[in-house]
């Protein structure tokens, strides 16, 4: 009869082959290596201590680059502070740029609104003298105009119609009809001529103050400076103070406007020449 075959598993080929012959052998030298003279608690103690002084150094390790590595980490932290206080500064002065120059824009609009408005009720006065003229007989417009400067009467012809305007040149002088014609055609060459106007007046009221018999009124001529723009008011009157005379004149047309106006045009004058009119106006 055939024997059966024992199988054996690989479970127990490991507990009987090596195993057990281990445990064999690990008992063996804990009692006999005492004998010999070996601390077995001294061995396990410094072999569990190995791995944890491990693991202090490399944690000790990663400490000190930290270490190392923070004053870096400081500078950079300081030097990105300081940039963004440099960005934040810019951003400031930006701002503040920005809101002067709105101020500025917005001072800019009010005074060319104020411009166009006070050339626009210029406009309306010389229209309103012009209709005023138109009803009235052509000799007696021509009588006063003929005694207006060319600039002033030109000024006035132009705002009435042509028929108007035929009529009462018909009724001047011939000589002086023609200067006002010639007048006439120059006015769209002029660029102000408003201000050449005033200048003539002006020029008028120097030569009756060189003849003494002035009678022309210096008031009529502050009124007309009243009703101009600062600025083209500030540079007449700058012009007349080069001239002992013609800043006499100016003194008095500046005493004879009101407060309020005086300060704006001084205001548009060269601090110097602006001074020197104050000064004289103290006195």
């Amino acid at each position: 009869m055939r024997k059966k075959r024992n199988h054996t598993s690989i479970k127990e080929v490991l507990i009987h082959n090596i195993l057990l012959p281990l445990t064999f052998v690990v008992t063996v030298l804990l009692i006999i290596l005492p004998f010999m003279g070996y601390d077995l608690m001294a061995i396990a103690s410094n072999v569990s201590e190995k791995p944890i002084t491990f693991i202090q150094n490399t944690f000790a390790a990663e400490l000190e680059d930290e270490i190392e590595e923070a004053p870096d980490f400081e500078r950079k932290a300081k030097d990105q502070e300081k940039e963004i206080y440099r960005l934040t500064k810019v951003v400031e002065e930006q701002k503040s740029e920005l809101a002067q120059y709105k101020t500025e824009t917005e001072k800019l609009k009010q005074e060319i609104e104020q411009d166009l408005k006070d050339r626009e009720e210029r406009e309306q006065k010389q229209q309103n003298l012009a209709t005023m003229y138109e009803g009235m007989t052509p000799s007696k417009s021509a009588a006063i105009i003929e005694k207006l400067t060319l600039n002033e009467a030109a000024l006035l012809l132009d705002k009435m119609g042509s028929t108007e305007q035929a009529a009462i040149l018909g009724k001047m002088n011939s000589a002086v009809a023609a200067d006002i014609t010639i007048a006439l055609r120059d006015l769209d060459k002029a660029e102000q001529p408003e201000v050449a106007a005033m200048q003539e007046r002006l020029t008028l009221l120097m030569n009756a103050i060189e003849r003494k018999d002035s009678s022309i009124a210096v008031e009529d001529l502050a009124k007309q400076i009243s009703e101009m723009e600062e600025k083209k008011a500030a540079g007449i009157l700058e012009a007349m103070s080069g001239d002992k005379e013609e800043k006499k004149v100016g003194i008095g047309i500046l005493s004879a406007l009101d407060e309020s106006k005086r300060t704006l045009i001084l205001a548009e004058m060269d601090e110097s020449v602006s001074s020197n009119y104050v000064a004289e106006l103290a006195n």
